[in-house]
């Protein structure tokens, strides 16, 4: 058993911030060092210094001086696997944020490197670390709700064009140095709750359902390379048809909300004012509830609760980790080579800061509620999103 956790912070802004707010309240943890380029841009940076907690330009250079137990990565997509290989490679184990990697070409690499190190990385896809989520799925594996049929999600959350602004590889296809980045609303801020309909699927607590077939129609009004609007239907090789609808550029925020059929029951969530409860309707008449999930990333760190637990206990199980991510750089992956389309001109409003597309609204919730089983042909946004009256 380890007392104090000797962890190492890679990326203090952005999402890293979270980390660092949270690490900095615990006592079962010593922070040994940040890696940052720009540290004098995190509201920590004052308290790095007052504290004494070294700065270290990279990586590798951390490492030359020091050593962790365990290391959390929060760099952007396009770096995941050059930070996780260096940490393992140094005996630490890993946290490493969402996507796992934006390559499938990189999954052995991280499985080369998993394998010489002896040590786990964990992806920080929040729910699948939620005791909510957890109960759903060992019933599922216990044979509950039956054979799957129809997984569905819908996430709404505008957002502003300064988010896809927020950094050089926002929305980028690739970064400057020309390594994959492939950041979309199902890459990143939406990449959670994509995940989850592949994480339940799995026939064991740590594990994914496997992807046969990906089909996708994808939308963009911001100006940027990739899309901020999608239909994904993703078919499992066990024949479950997986639907997701998502958008940044709706006039309201919904969601996320889903609703997962299976042979005997029909499990559904619903996001009111960042909690909700996941209920099991089954069709008998019978109903299960089994708790609240939370949303947003300032209540979602069970993630870091759960590996600094496994660092010092290395019984504990890592729900999430880059085996069971896989699945989810398999669907974006697939997506690559799609048509971008632009919404049209007449629809598209810019309001505070925001472009919003007319109808979008109600047409993707028409998508989201239209019945539809596995085996059907998909309807994809555009017979409803070419928005003709």
């Amino acid at each position: 058993m380890v007392d104090k956790v000797r962890v190492l912070v890679v990326g203090i802004n952005g999402y890293g911030e979270v980390y660092m707010n949270a690490l900095l309240k615990r006592t079962d943890v010593i922070i040994v060092g940040v890696v940052e380029i720009i540290p004098n841009k995190s509201r920590y940076y004052d308290t790095l210094k007052a504290k004494r907690i070294p700065i270290y330009p990279t990586v590798s250079r951390f490492y030359e001086k020091d050593q962790a137990d365990f290391a959390i990565i929060s760099t952007p997509i396009h770096l995941h696997t050059e930070h996780v290989v260096e940490a393992l490679k140094n005996d630490s184990y890993v946290l490493c944020e969402k996507p796992l990697t934006a390559e499938s070409k990189d999954f052995s690499i991280l499985d080369e490197a998993v394998k010489h190190s002896g040590k786990w990385i964990a992806i920080g896809f929040n729910w699948s670390f939620s005791e909510t989520i957890q109960a759903v799925k060992r019933d599922l594996i216990r044979g509950k709700f039956g054979r799957p049929k129809t997984l569905r999600t819908l996430v709404l959350w505008p957002r502003y064009t300064t988010y896809f602004t927020r950094s050089n590889w926002a929305g980028k296809r690739y970064a400057s140095g020309g390594k994959a980045v492939f950041d979309s609303i199902a890459n990143n801020a939406a990449a959670h709750f994509l995940h989850n309909m592949l994480y339940v699927l799995g026939e064991e607590m740590d594990s994914c359902g496997q992807v046969a077939k990906v089909e996708g129609d994808l939308y963009k009004v911001n100006p940027i390379e990739t899309f901020d609007t999608c239909a994904i239907r993703t078919n499992t090789v066990d024949g479950a048809e997986l639907l997701f609808y998502a958008s940044h550029s709706t006039r309201e925020e919904i969601g996320p909300m889903f609703e997962y059929e299976f042979e005997h029951a029909t499990v559904k969530y619903k996001c009111e004012n960042d909690t909700g409860k996941v209920i099991a309707y089954f069709h008998d008449g019978s109903i299960k509830e089994y708790g609240n999930l939370n949303v947003h990333h300032k209540e979602a760190l069970t993630k870091l609760d759960t590996c600094v637990e496994a660092v010092k206990n290395n019984s504990k199980v890592v729900p999430c980790t880059h085996e069971t991510a896989k699945a989810h750089v398999q669907v974006i992956e697939s997506l690559r080579e799609l048509p971008v389309k632009q919404f049209e001109e007449e629809r598209i409003e810019h309001i505070e800061g925001q472009y919003i597309v007319n109808g979008l609204l109600e047409k993707i919730l028409d998508c989201y509620q239209m019945p539809t089983h596995s085996g059907t042909v998909f309807a994809p946004l555009t017979e409803r999103l070419n928005m003709q009256s």
